[in-house]
């Protein structure tokens, strides 16, 4: 399936959906739970270790990824990481939560910026749509996680949770 990826008139907040032929309860545990999470979350070629999933509001997941594909000249063997602090959680159905790019010990990175996310899912017929809205402060702050290669990236994440949840 693919991804859409639409960025909305105020130019700072982008909206990226995807269907996927499996569940909601099992969509939603590959989200919430970390031994399902690290086997999925991150783009091609990339690892991740979850240090940390407290799903709870004000609880925190914080994780690193490493890249492990040799042809990647300019990250491999190189980590990744990132936090994210939890603000809402409606079980099942939806959560939210405020991301951000950190060091390896979870110190936000000064310079980068973060994003107050929300995740849905809705299910029709064994069908889950999954609707991630990623706002950011500014346009530029969108225009330079693009610029990172984010649709990119989040697109290869999910064919990474779509392989899966068909495993």
């Amino acid at each position: 399936m693919k991804s859409t990826f639409t960025v909305q008139d105020d130019q700072k907040t982008l909206v990226m959906t995807r269907d996927f032929t499996a569940p909601k309860d099992k969509v939603w545990a590959a989200y919430t739970e970390a031994d399902k999470l690290a086997k999925w979350w991150g783009p091609t070629g990339w690892t991740t270790e979850v240090k940390e999933l407290n799903f709870s509001v004000g609880g925190t997941w914080f994780y690193i990824m490493t890249c492990k594909d040799p042809s990647d000249a300019e990250w491999y063997n190189k980590n990744s990481a990132g936090k994210g602090i939890y603000d809402a959680i409606d079980a099942k159905n939806s959560f939210g939560y405020t991301d951000f790019f950190t060091d390896d010990e979870g110190n936000v990175l000064p310079g980068m910026p973060s994003t107050k996310i929300t995740v849905a899912f809705a299910e029709k017929n064994g069908v889950t749509t999954l609707t991630s809205t990623a706002a950011y402060a500014t346009p530029e702050s969108l225009k330079q996680v693009l610029e990172m290669g984010m649709e990119e990236g989040f697109n290869q994440t999910w064919n990474n949770l779509e392989t899966f949840l068909n495993s």
